[in-house]
């Protein structure tokens, strides 16, 4: 008998162990770049070149204005930021800075994938 229970207790332990392993491995990676919101896939938008307005750190948005224009950009975790060719983050981020940043249309909203200061 106490063969019987360590034998199924080794059994449920180790399937026990394998399926969180399993769950794991069907989640698809995230997308960055598609839609924030609808699912849309990403395409080009350009270059965009001015001056930062302001920066909304906690939701990650960056105003930026160039001539009479004005753009709110988001910056999401596959956002590469560059100082002085070294890379940066958002923190290092201030009004009346300078910056290019390449973005895509997701969606209908503006995505940073690189900010240069």
């Amino acid at each position: 008998m106490g063969r019987k229970i360590f034998g199924l207790v080794c059994l449920v332990v180790g399937v026990a162990g394998a399926v969180p392993a399993v769950a794991r491995a069907q989640s698809p990676p995230p997308n960055l770049y598609r839609s924030l919101e609808s699912g849309k896939p990403a395409r080009d938008a350009g270059e965009i070149h001015g001056r930062i307005v302001s920066i909304d750190y906690p939701s990650g948005q960056v105003v930026v204005r160039e001539a009479r224009r004005s753009d709110t950009v988001a910056v999401v975790p596959g956002t590469t930021i560059y100082r002085r060719g070294q890379y940066a983050t958002l923190a290092d981020l201030r009004p009346g800075q300078h910056v290019s940043i390449s973005v895509y249309e997701v969606g209908g909203r503006l995505v940073a994938q690189t900010i240069r200061l």
